[in-house]
């Protein structure tokens, strides 16, 4: 943002404020630049891989694909309506897994892209899809 981008915005921020004490932090702001935090939490590589699955809850099954995976989890359609932190037992069937794979693990994130699985162990075959 230019500065007098950033000035009109103070100024339509802090009204309040006199010219001086908005123009005060104005040098400093004019140096700072967004610097977005694109470090990676996970610790394993996600890929995008469509993979079919049987996932049991204590209170449902239902049969989804994942929308990505990797060997630490899974991520499945929101629309399956685990809760959060509960425990899930998966089944996933792939061409590349010589039988299909069982793993167990937990609810971590429930959003608008969809839910979070977090496997109890991890599962290496995984960075093969």
């Amino acid at each position: 943002m230019k500065k007098k981008g950033i000035r009109n915005r103070l100024f339509k921020v802090i009204p309040d404020f006199s010219k001086p004490q908005i123009e005060e932090p104005l040098p400093s702001l004019e140096e700072w630049e967004y610097e977005p935090n694109t470090q990676e939490k996970r610790a394993h590589l996600r890929k995008d891989v469509s993979v079919d699955g049987i996932f049991k809850t204590t209170n449902s099954q239902f049969r989804t694909s994942t929308k990505n995976v990797s060997e630490g989890g899974v991520l499945i359609d929101p629309e399956t309506h685990p809760y959060p932190y509960e425990y899930i037992y998966t089944i996933l069937f792939h061409r590349k897994f010589p039988i299909p794979l069982r793993a167990s693990g937990i609810v971590v994130r429930i959003d608008s892209d969809g839910v979070g699985i977090k496997f109890n162990k991890t599962i290496p075959v995984m960075s093969s899809l």
